[in-house]
């Protein structure tokens, strides 16, 4: 993963962001402006979008072996808002133990030196899940499991990643559950009855 960011901390909070939309993918939960994908065309969509190079090329086959991948990672990522630190450091370094991690120094395609968490020829399903596994650990080093959360609206379940400065979001990256409950909210105090 490439990120045209600032900072290694907007390419681990843009990895971590990926990480929750694609649980929630993985989960059933719909998604803005993707609800008429397939899910594997839901999946390269999401990767695309948070600039996972490989995703444009990928064949139905290597999103197909992703989406395998993607529910252990899903599952944990789901399990961040209602688990405690010392249960995240358990479940995420059993997945990390299993991934067989192999970081090296690179530096192509006009990206300045960074590291990449598999070898050259890590088949995509497998880079993908470590890209996103060693982001979400990062996430949990730096702010334990306080910045995940699940959205407040009553007919929602998608889980979500806080990045505000105080702590402040209630709601997925669906702009109608805001709205629905905000309005609701609002009828509510208007008609008391």
């Amino acid at each position: 993963m490439h990120v045209r960011a600032n900072s290694i901390d907007d390419e681990i909070r843009l990895t971590v962001d990926a990480a929750v939309e694609l649980a929630n993918i993985s989960a059933g939960e719909p998604l803005p402006d993707h609800e008429v994908l397939s899910e594997l065309e839901r999946l390269r969509a999401v990767l695309v979008e948070f600039e996972f190079l490989r995703a444009r090329g990928a064949t139905d086959a290597e999103l197909g072996a992703f989406a395998d991948r993607l529910v252990s990672v899903g599952r944990l990522v789901r399990s961040l808002p209602d688990i405690d630190l010392s249960s995240a450091v358990d479940a995420l370094n059993a997945q990390l133990e299993a991934a067989a991690i192999a970081p090296s120094l690179s530096a192509h395609d006009g990206f300045a030196l960074h590291i990449h968490w598999t070898g050259p020829s890590t088949p995509f399903a497998h880079q993908v899940a470590v890209d996103l596994l060693m982001a979400l650990a990062q996430a949990v080093c730096d702010h334990g499991t306080d910045r995940f959360g699940r959205c407040a609206a009553d007919d929602c379940n998608r889980v979500f990643h806080d990045t505000t400065k105080n702590h402040s979001r209630r709601f997925c990256t669906d702009p109608r559950c805001a709205s629905r409950t905000h309005t609701a909210a609002h009828r509510a105090r208007q008609n008391p009855e």
